[in-house]
Parts: structure tokens; sequence; C-alpha cells
């Protein structure tokens, strides 16, 4: 008979959660950045690669981490839109929580939820771009403009999306630290009241 060979559990060596914070942080500086040059360069109707990485960023992080993400994003927007400094910021800066907090909430990590929360985004700030800075002065031809320009622009963004979440999935796989989600339920005696 042939001898059993005992083979001895491969241990793993337990990640460092700084070390893969920076790493993660590190690429999503870099992803930043790369969408930034991408936005001040070429022609006005392309993709805002910055909201479905600000989004992706924001759907893992703390509320105040994302507030502090959407302001930091904002303020770039600001600068390569060439709108007044910290109109963005502020707009990004309540979006920021609103995701963090409906992900911490109600929210999973899933494609659908991300493609939605960034169609929803990119709509609305396409729409108060378009509003406040040619809407409200009455310019001729308003339609036009909308159809051609804006419609296009938050439509590029969300199918964007499409290839900026993959990058996002796998960087959130291996370098974002594992939280437990617990439902806590506090269980109280019933009293009876005496009527």
């Amino acid at each position: 008979m042939r001898p059993i060979k005992r083979t001895l559990p491969l241990h793993r060596k337990k990640k460092n959660p700084v070390m893969q914070n920076c790493i993660r942080w590190g690429l999503y500086i870099v992803c930043i950045f790369l969408a930034f040059l991408f936005s001040t360069s070429g022609s006005f109707l392309k993709p805002i690669l910055l909201l479905p990485i600000l989004l992706s960023i924001c759907s893992v992080s703390r509320p105040v981490t994302a507030a502090l993400v959407g302001i930091v994003g904002g303020f770039l927007m600001d600068m390569t839109g060439g709108t007044l400094l910290g109109y963005h910021a502020i707009f990004l800066f309540l979006i920021g929580m609103a995701t963090a907090i409906l992900y911490d909430r109600f929210f999973q990590q899933r494609f659908w939820n991300l493609l939605f929360f960034t169609a929803v985004t990119s709509l609305l700030v396409t729409g108060l771009d378009f509003l406040f800075q040619y809407g409200i002065w009455g310019y001729e031809n308003l339609s036009v403009l909308y159809v051609r320009h804006t419609l296009p622009c938050a439509g590029y963004t969300t199918f964007s999306s499409i290839a900026i979440y993959p990058i996002f999935y796998l960087i959130h796989k291996y370098f974002l630290p594992i939280r437990k989600r617990t439902i806590e339920k506090k269980l109280k005696p019933m009293e009876e009241t005496e009527t």
C-alpha cells in the first residue's frame, strides 16, 4: 500500500491594511489624474470621465471621505470646464455623500447600480451646466445645443463607465479592506400594558 502524504495547510500572509490603503489611494489618484488630463484635451464633445471614477470611489467610502473626494473632483471639473470655482465642488460634494450613504444603507456593489448612478449624475451635471451657462441667458437655438452637445456628453459619460467600472472592481477586489456587514437587531421584551 502506498503511504499517504500529509500536507500542511498553506498559510497565507496576512495582508497589511495600511499598505493596501496606500496602494488603493495611489491608484485612485492616478486614475483621477488621467481623467483630468483627458478632460483638458480635445473638443467639448467627450465623456466626463471624472464622474464614474468619483462615483466608484464614493460607493466604497465612508460619507466624509466621499464628500472630500467629491469636493476634489468638483474643483478639478471646475478647472477643466471653465466654470466658477466651487460650482461643481458643491454639487459633487452632495452627490458623493449621498452615494456613500445610499451604498452604506441600501445598495450593494453591483454594476447596474453604478451604471444607474452614473446616468443620473451625468444627466444632472450636464443639465445644470446647460441651464446655468446657456439656458438662463436666453440664447437662440437652445434645443439644438442641448440635443447635439449636452445629451451626447451625458450618454458618452454613461457608456464610458462600462470600461471604468471593471478597473475599479479589480482595485476594490485586491486592495479594499473587507468590511463585514451585519444587521444588529435589538430585541426588547414585550411589555404588557394594563388597560
